[in-house]
């Protein structure tokens, strides 16, 4: 048995030893750590790519002082907060090419009063946007915040994520490590990338992989996402009840994504049966049209702005570098036709 404790104190002092280094440098430091979310308060990003010429290929993403896109606070101005997923903060657009920010730059023409800023983060659901609502937007006061919502709450497995909880000193401790976050969020990771949702772009929509479901197994997925559909309903109420209760004029935005059983209007491809995760084109758009009706439901029975760009965004793979993420000119069109909805709402 001598030798079995010997190899358990080896591996120990290896823990010990990965968990100091870790807590000085994380290369895969995310903004998600157990419970709790961490802004990358003025980091930048640069990154470089030669797959696609419909994004930069050298493209510089920084972070204010609060960890969001946009301009430092200025307290003098009305506040416009942009909230969502990576499809709001457009990781892989340059500073100034977001949807937020070129909204921004529409409203300053016709109103300089507003101060304008992306807080939107790779891969937040609802509950997400519900502790960035509580612990980092609210205390801000904006005027208003438009959220973009739905994408990711369709693979949603961990059913009490980001719930409020008060945590034993024992759960405290186990928070602040770094080795036990760090393996949560790379099995996050790649339960993203199973299910399509990861930034993957694609240079030839021809040429990607096909995949064919029946009309049969969709519905039967569907059917099985109206659970989830109530518990998202929920959560989005609550949010639109927190910013009413805080003076917030919330507006909701519908999730638009190229795959669809349509086909793609440049290349003139079929995009239903292109292969997304272990889903195809089809199935993802019916998904997603589940998760904008519930948002455009949830604006209604609030009585709030429902910008519907999910129809007014044409199935054209110029606007994105993959099935999801919008693309520089996508980008564009998407400031174009939230800022055509509003327009004589932000006052």
């Amino acid at each position: 048995m001598r030798w079995f404790w010997k190899v358990c104190r080896f591996l120990l002092i290896i823990l010990i030893g990965l968990e100091v280094f870790l807590q000085f440098y994380n290369p895969f430091t995310s903004r998600i750590k157990i419970e709790k979310i961490i802004l990358p308060k003025n980091t930048s990003y640069e990154i470089n790519q030669n797959e696609t010429n419909v994004i930069d290929t050298h493209i510089l993403h920084t972070k204010n002082s609060l960890g969001f896109r946009g301009e430092e606070p200025n307290k003098d101005k009305k506040k416009i907060i942009f909230m969502g997923g990576s499809t709001t903060e457009c990781f892989y657009l340059s500073d100034g090419k977001d949807w937020p920010n070129l909204l921004a730059k529409k409203l300053e023409q016709k109103d300089t009063h507003f101060w304008v800023n992306n807080a939107g983060m790779d891969g937040h659901s609802t509950f997400g946007h519900l502790k960035m609502l509580k612990n980092y937007v609210i205390p801000l006061k904006p005027k208003y915040i438009i959220l973009m919502c739905g994408l990711n709450d369709l693979h949603i497995k961990e059913a009490n994520q980001f719930e409020e909880k008060k945590l034993s000193w024992t759960q405290s401790i186990y928070q602040s490590l770094e080795i036990p976050s760090t393996i949560i969020n790379l099995l996050r990771a790649r339960q993203a990338q199973k299910a399509g949702l990861n930034h993957q772009i694609i240079p030839n929509i021809s040429l990607t992989e096909k995949l064919e479901i029946s009309d049969s197994v969709i519905n039967e997925l569907a059917n099985e996402e109206k659970e989830k559909l109530k518990q998202y309903k929920k959560r989005l109420n609550k949010f639109a009840q927190m910013c009413k209760k805080n003076n917030i004029t919330l507006i909701l935005v519908s999730q638009s994504i190229l795959f669809s059983n349509e086909y793609d209007l440049v290349s003139d491809v079929y995009l239903g049966n292109i292969k997304t995760g272990n889903l195809n084109g089809k199935t993802m758009e019916k998904m997603i049209k589940l998760y904008n009706q519930a948002t455009e439901e949830i604006a209604n029975k609030n009585r709030l702005k429902f910008v519907p760009l999910a129809k007014r965004l044409p199935k054209d793979s110029r606007f994105f570098y993959d099935g999801y993420h919008f693309s520089n000119e996508g980008s564009e069109m998407v400031s174009e036709i939230i800022y055509d909805e509003l327009k004589f709402n932000l006052k």
